[in-house]
């Protein structure tokens, strides 16, 4: 059995309609192929006793035991790795419950598809579930596959620990999507981006776009804090900031016991030491403070209990007790044995997995216990109570209390005023004093520190009383009633024609004032600004733009491969457009048809908004079926204005738009509102190029219904033209000499008889073409292409190209040659497989008024290539021109 590829799918996808994040493993099982589960000897009974759990999969009987079931009857090993993945996850704490398993069309192939939290953890169960399988039908030793279970539980704990976010910011993202407010994760660990484009706000855990860097600092530095606040008359104790142990002894002569030593500028209890008495334990707390900074502050302890006020945006939202991790003897269990029965409490677990966290032996524990007459085995007496931690951060095991609703009036000023003071937009403020439901100043309680950044999580899930969605103020300061988070977007794919329709949107939007990002085979664009080069239809290409601060509308050209390998980029558009569904890319990635196909390029229409339009084409049966996909609305463009789907369309009432007359128009029901005359719009070439009026109809018809006037989009049309700079390699036309160089991105048989088409249509006798195979296609269509080039060029000259993928030079070429070789042509042929010899060779053996296709490879390259010939021609015609001057 082997693992040929796992992906990961983090948008919508062709998978799921609700699932976004999922792992596709691709699985070779093998020999197990011939053999389903019923007649692998014991495979059932010894599967259920190392994960009895697998009970509570319904599978396809939707019932208990209903996967049993199909284990006892008989189903393939993929199948059995799925659910395996599945409990895998599920009994590390991650409850995910969509799988899929489906056989390719070679056999023994699966695509095992299943969902995930983590993808890190998602990929780590695929992989352990194969080896469980495999170990299960091998035979191998029950209490070793045991063990090993186990060993991948807790690896997949402590993966996710690594990998997901923290509770504080995971609070506040959960809060962003119920709002329907986007994020993107833009690192490892914590910064994120709440909002899309010019809307965006960022977070990294709980800083936030509105924290004033000059207040994080003085928080950072505790001794500025306690100095500002004393002076502003907060209550504060009596302290000093020492850089040196021989300042110690002195310090605390002045001070007094018992003290607080903690590093100056620490955060989450890093480096402090509470409930110093000594001066041998002042050393070693000082020693423990000087790890996290050079200066330290020791200071007198306050009595009384720890508290933790957490005001946002200037209020006070909520007060936690906090009681560092210990115990209380019974008489008869030992240390040890109290540490493992809390830790045994279900609301306890790894990391941040649960309500709180496991009590970790370390060695600040032991040196508690020890300062408190123990040892780690000593029984300790009933009603005891030990503490284990000299900190009450709930990450290390301590508890919370939440005493929001018992807080004095004039605290809750207090507190509120000491944010402002600092000047922070989300504060933590500590406070020790014997109680809140009385004002500091009559309990001698006092502000220990004030920390940027503050964790929620005693506040989300106290141990004790209610739990306060704190996220929810955050995301009222951020994004206030009434405030945008999203931008638009459109995305559009098809067969051909995406990239032409995806820059005359973008075209006629900024025309009407946005400032627009784009993504398109040759690049990603900010307005006229190239960004990136290459091929960025995928989903990373998306998030850079929808990551840029400056973008108001993204335009995003979809193509299936990045739909395969990761879904989409975004979660939902606003328009989405499927121009047509052609043969093209057809026997790779397990889509052997056009069915297949357009179930892949469906994913966009399925991603529509429900308050967003389906821009489909009426004439393509399987883009026009993805209208029952659709959660939105759904408007459909056409070439003929009386095509069945059109007219009844147009009965019930519905927005289309069709070429009619010579003019692209509008159909709002019946009623028709002409746009402007095919002839007037560049890009058609006077209506020549069909194929181009059809991608006109589509970006009218995208434009129209996202509210662009009329008349922004007829000057749109009317501005945009065929050249170089506005839609490279799309009939681009180029002078040189006596030749005419037409460049043109079909790479696809479909693509190339609609140019063939237009070339019909100019006037020139001679015909020339520079071709090329993209190694991606089926052999087939690759000949298919050669015979489309024997069928109508008088000379063909045949290029290695760079799109190999895969394939030999030689194989490409023999591939081509056996087209031309079908189509019965008296058509001169050559192979020059370096793309600037071939275009010079076809360019300097170019008849007068010859017409030189290119299909253009890499676009950008053709167009320098052209364009130098152009410029060196030129030049020498103008130094002929001058030597006759002088002559």
């Amino acid at each position: 059995m082997e693992i040929l590829e796992i992906r990961t799918l983090r948008g919508p996808n062709y998978w799921s309609g609700y699932w976004k994040k999922l792992i596709i493993m691709r699985l070779d099982i093998g020999a197990y192929e011939d053999m389903p589960t019923d007649k692998i000897e014991g495979f059932y009974g010894r599967m259920n006793d190392v994960i009895p759990s697998l009970l509570t999969h319904g599978c396809s009987y939707q019932e208990e035991g209903g996967f049993l079931r199909r284990v006892q009857e008989g189903t393939w090993a993929g199948h059995v790795i799925e659910h395996f993945a599945l409990e895998l996850q599920t009994l590390a704490g991650m409850d995910t419950g969509y799988g899929r398993t489906r056989e390719t069309d070679t056999r023994g192939i699966y695509n095992v598809v299943f969902s995930y939290y983590e993808d890190q953890v998602g990929q780590f169960a695929g992989r352990a579930a194969v080896k469980l399988f495999t170990d299960l039908a091998e035979g191998i030793a029950l209490d070793e596959i045991k063990t090993g279970i186990a060993e991948d539980i807790q690896r997949m704990r402590e993966i996710r620990e690594v990998v997901r976010f923290g509770p504080s910011t995971g609070a506040i993202i959960d809060e962003a999507v119920s709002r329907n407010i986007p994020y993107i994760r833009l690192n490892d660990q914590s910064l994120v981006q709440l909002g899309y484009g010019v809307y965006q706000k960022r977070i990294q855990a709980t800083t936030t776009a509105n924290t004033n860097m000059i207040a994080v600092d003085i928080a950072g530095n505790k001794h500025a804090t306690k100095t500002l606040l004393g002076d502003m008359g907060v209550p504060v104790p009596k302290g000093f900031r020492i850089r040196e142990e021989e300042e110690l002894e002195s310090t605390l002569e002045r001070i007094g016991y018992p003290i607080v030593i903690k590093p100056l500028d620490g955060n989450h209890g890093k480096g402090a030491t509470v409930g110093v008495h000594s001066l041998e334990d002042a050393r070693v707390a000082f020693a423990k403070a000087r790890e996290y900074g050079r200066w330290v502050i020791v200071e007198k302890q306050l009595t009384g209990a720890d508290f933790r006020a957490l005001v946002v945006n200037n209020r006070l939202i909520a007060v936690a007790e906090r009681v560092p991790a210990h115990v209380i003897g019974n008489g008869k269990s030992t240390v040890q044995e109290l540490i493992d029965e809390t830790n045994a409490d279900p609301r306890r677990g790894y990391g941040h997995e649960n309500v709180l966290t496991e009590i970790d032996v370390d060695g600040q524990t032991l040196r508690c216990i020890r300062h408190a007459g123990y040892e780690i085995d000593s029984v300790l007496p009933e009603g005891e109570t030990l503490l284990l931690k000299t900190t009450a951060n709930i990450s290390t095991g301590g508890t919370a209390i939440d005493r929001t609703d018992e807080l004095h009036p004039e605290n809750v000023f207090l507190f509120e005023r000491i944010a402002r003071i600092i000047g922070l937009d989300v504060a933590g403020i500590d406070i020790i004093a014997p109680n809140v439901s009385q004002p500091l100043h009559e309990t001698g309680g006092g502000i220990i520190e004030v920390n940027a950044a503050p964790g929620f999580r005693m506040h989300l899930s106290p141990s004790e009383g209610i739990g306060r969605n704190v996220a929810e103020h955050v995301l009222d300061m951020l994004f206030p009633a009434g405030a945008d988070a999203r931008i638009p977007i459109f995305a559009i794919t098809g067969t051909n024609g995406k990239t032409t329709t995806t820059r005359l949107i973008a075209h006629v939007l900024k025309g009407s004032g946005r400032t627009v990002g784009f993504t398109t085979t040759d690049g990603t664009y900010i307005q006229n600004q190239q960004i990136v080069q290459g091929d960025n239809t995928g989903p990373v290409s998306a998030q850079l733009v929808l990551k840029d601060p400056t973008v108001e509308v993204a335009v995003l050209e979809t193509a299936r491969g990045g739909i395969i390998r990761s879904g989409l980029g975004f979660d939902y558009c606003d328009i989405g457009v499927v121009t047509n569904i052609d043969s093209d890319h057809l026997g790779l990635k397990d889509v052997n048809t056009l069915e297949d196909l357009a179930r892949v390029k469906s994913v966009v229409p399925r991603a529509v908004g429900r308050r967003g339009y389906a821009v489909l084409n009426a004439e393509d049966e399987l883009v026009y079926k993805m209208r029952d996909l659709v959660d939105g609305k759904v408007v459909c463009f056409s070439m003929d204005e009386n095509h069945p789907n059109i007219r009844r369309r147009a009965e019930r009432g519905r927005v289309s738009c069709v070429f009619e007359n010579g003019f692209v128009t509008i159909l709002k029901g019946k009623w028709k509102v002409r746009v402007e005359k095919v002839a007037n719009i560049p890009l058609t070439y006077g209506g020549r190029a069909e194929f181009m009026i059809q991608n006109v109809l589509a970006a009218t018809l995208a434009c129209f219904v996202h509210g662009i006037s009329i008349e922004d989009i007829r000057v749109g049309l009317t501005t945009f033209n065929a050249g170089t700079a506005q839609t490279p390699g799309r009939l681009n036309f180029v002078e040189v000499g006596s030749v005419t160089v037409l460049m043109d991105y079909a790479h696809n048989p479909s693509g190339f008889r609609g140019l063939i088409s237009f070339v019909n249509k100019l006037p020139n006798k001679y015909r020339t073409v520079v071709l090329n195979g993209t190694g991606d296609r089926r052999d087939d269509d690759i000949r298919e292409m050669g015979l489309i080039a024997g069928e109508n060029f008088d000379r063909i000259v045949i290029r290695r190209g760079n799109y190999l993928r895969g394939r030999t030079p030689e194989a490409m070429v023999e591939l081509l040659q056996e087209g031309i070789a079908k189509s019965d042509s008296n058509a001169q042929v050559r192979v020059i497989p370096e793309s600037r010899e071939a275009i010079g060779h076809a360019i300097k053996n170019g008849r007068k008024g010859e017409l030189v296709v290119t299909l253009a490879d890499r676009v950008p390259d053709d167009i320098k290539y052209v364009q130098e010939m152009r410029d060196r021609i030129l030049e020498e015609q103008q130094q002929q021109a001058d030597a006759a001057d002088r002559v």
